[in-house]
């Protein structure tokens, strides 16, 4: 009788290797769920960066209008092209006020309100009635009519992960949609 009691007691003091397993499994599933959402979540905050600063510089580019009667072209440098704060948007974190870049004294004029570091590069272009919107530098190049009033476009590009695939992200002063290409 005293066998069976400590064999009874042995078997309720350890775990079966299927119980052992299942608690494997099951962590394994949490980790990857927990991974996948913490993903999309840095993803999105990444993305809300250049949506907010687009912002800014749409806000920048509206109060420059009511005080001069025009859009300001900020992006000059490079025929239109050259990003800022810096040429080639990467993972790199950048500060927003880049002095030694062609377009800082246009950018200082525009006045967006920003206040911290960035990893997105924009552009700014703008134009009067009647003349071309720049071809944009997304990879797939949405087109646009002719305008037939004042415009700016402002172009946001990054990639955050570094991965080689840029994401990109347009915003008009025709339309008040933003048009997103290839989200990291």
């Amino acid at each position: 009788m005293l066998k069976a009691k400590i064999g009874s007691s042995r078997r309720q003091r350890g775990f079966t290797l299927v119980e052992l397993m299942a608690v494997v499994m099951i962590t394994g599933i949490l980790a990857l769920v927990g991974i996948s959402v913490f993903r999309r979540y840095v993803t999105s905050s990444k993305s809300a960066e250049a949506t907010s600063i687009m912002q800014a510089i749409r806000a920048g580019e509206e109060a420059y209008l009511a005080e001069n009667h025009v859009y300001l072209n900020v992006s000059t440098t490079g025929g239109g092209t050259s990003w800022y704060p810096n040429a080639t948007p990467s993972k790199t974190i950048y500060e927003w006020h880049a002095a030694s870049h062609g377009d800082y004294a246009r950018w200082q004029a525009l006045a967006p309100t920003i206040n911290r570091t960035v990893q997105y590069g924009y552009l700014v272009n703008a134009g009067v009635s009647g003349t071309a919107m720049p071809a944009l530098q997304t990879t797939k190049k949405p087109t646009f009519a002719t305008p037939t009033r004042d415009w700016y476009v402002i172009q946001a590009k990054g990639d955050t992960d570094s991965d080689g695939k840029a994401a990109f992200y347009v915003e008009t002063s025709l339309t008040s949609d933003i048009y997103v290409e290839d989200t990291d």
